[in-house]
């Protein structure tokens, strides 16, 4: 009920109940593990009574079997998880790239030191062990293209072009070839320039020490001592054989003065 005189005293102020008392809160405090026995908690380790389904504490799933208790492969995992091994990729690349430099290094140093040697210094002459041809006249044989002279020559003992007769030289050792010097004709005087045919195109054979062949065509000016290049290691035998040639006659046969070659033989 309003007080009395309050309306008196204060007509503006509307009358106020009394206020409702608050009940008083329950204190928590956190659960200690010695107050329960049975079933440890698997995650906090607090003790739990045999009745109870989750922990008290944390409200984890307790299962007397131990069903619900992880693993140690499976802590491991959890305690692992997200973590990657870190690979110093920068000293992998050097290391790698050091081997690879030193690999194709050690590869490469026969190959460079005979480019090298071959820029700076003349090939060798290389005299075949022997000779021979497909056909000779009598009077000029194999042998008088690769005496070391230009005044004697080798013919077929034919006729015309010749085409298929061949001359061929031999290797004891395999050689590394180079390149050839041909002088076509039966000598390298201008004046003797139509005594005889003089080879214009003729196949290059040449086979090595595993039986490899390597052909190829080539074709000469009308005269002089002229350079086909002729390059492959491990040479054992050398064909010339004839395709072609200038100034044919029936009573002409191709003369071939002198045939050189030059390159290396291997240590």
């Amino acid at each position: 009920m309003p007080v009395a005189g309050a309306e008196a005293a204060a007509p503006d102020v509307p009358a106020v109940l009394p206020g409702r008392p608050e009940p008083a809160r329950p204190s928590v405090r956190a659960a200690t593990a010695e107050e329960e026995t049975g079933i440890t908690c698997w995650r906090c380790g607090v003790r739990n009574s045999p009745d109870r389904t989750f922990c008290r504490n944390d409200g984890a799933p307790l299962d007397r079997s131990g069903a619900q208790t992880p693993s140690a492969a499976r802590r491991r995992g959890e305690r692992f998880a997200g973590w990657r091994p870190r690979v110093p990729w920068r000293r992998v690349l050097v290391v790698v790239g050091g081997v690879a430099v030193l690999a194709g290094a050690a590869f490469l140093t026969p190959t460079v030191i005979g480019a090298v040697r071959d820029h700076f210094t003349a090939p060798d002459p290389l005299p075949p062990a022997a000779v021979s041809a497909s056909n000779s006249d009598a009077a000029h044989p194999a042998r008088s293209a690769f005496d070391g002279v230009s005044n004697s020559w080798w013919g077929p003992g034919f006729s015309g072009a010749s085409a298929g007769q061949y001359l061929q030289a031999n290797y004891s050792r395999p050689v590394d070839l180079k390149k050839m010097i041909i002088t076509p004709g039966v000598s390298t005087r201008s004046a003797d320039l139509n005594v005889q045919a003089r080879p214009e195109s003729f196949d290059l054979l040449l086979t090595d020490a595993s039986g490899r062949t390597s052909l190829t065509r080539h074709t000469l000016a009308d005269g002089g001592p002229q350079i086909v290049d002729a390059a492959m290691d491990d040479v054992v035998q050398v064909d010339m054989i004839l395709r072609d040639a200038y100034g044919t006659a029936q009573t002409k046969q191709v003369a071939i003065a002198e045939v050189e070659m030059f390159g290396r033989t291997p240590s």
